[in-house]
């Protein structure tokens, strides 16, 4: 009887005993990433030569990419003193070359990636140079 006694009364102590709980460790990094400013404008003359009425003479295609989260333009540069009055036109936005040899095509307000056709409408001279690079800048 005393085996069984003291078998009971163990099993009593360890139903009574309160069980200890350990809180679950918890913690946390702060990471911080700085990502470089991208900005790349890609040209494709696949396409070019004469393009629908009213729309002049396809130039082709190009891609621009830029992750500037302040935005970008898309500049045109020429020789200057070329292209008085030649119209480039890119997807819905358009320019009048001055001559000045330079001309900002569009801008974008924000990262973005797109691709568009180019088109030209030569002006009084026609195209009087060979020299016509898109080129992008980031907004600071």
């Amino acid at each position: 009887m005393v085996n069984k006694f003291s078998l009971g009364l163990a099993g009593a102590v360890l139903i009574a005993v309160p069980t200890v709980a350990y809180a679950a460790s918890s913690f946390s990094y702060n990471l911080r990433a700085t990502v470089p400013i991208q900005c790349s404008v890609r040209h494709n003359a696949a396409g070019f030569g004469v393009g629908a009425e009213g729309s002049g003479i396809s130039l082709g295609t190009f891609r621009e990419y830029c992750n500037a989260p302040g935005g970008y333009q898309v500049m045109v540069r020429y020789t200057p003193g070329t292209l008085r009055g030649a119209r480039l036109i890119a997807g819905s936005d358009s320019v009048v070359l001055d001559g000045s040899g330079q001309a900002v095509l569009s801008r974008s307000t924000g990262p973005r990636i797109r691709e568009r056709s180019i088109s030209a409408i030569p002006g009084e001279h026609g195209f009087d140079t060979q020299q016509l690079e898109l080129d992008i800048l980031p907004t600071a």
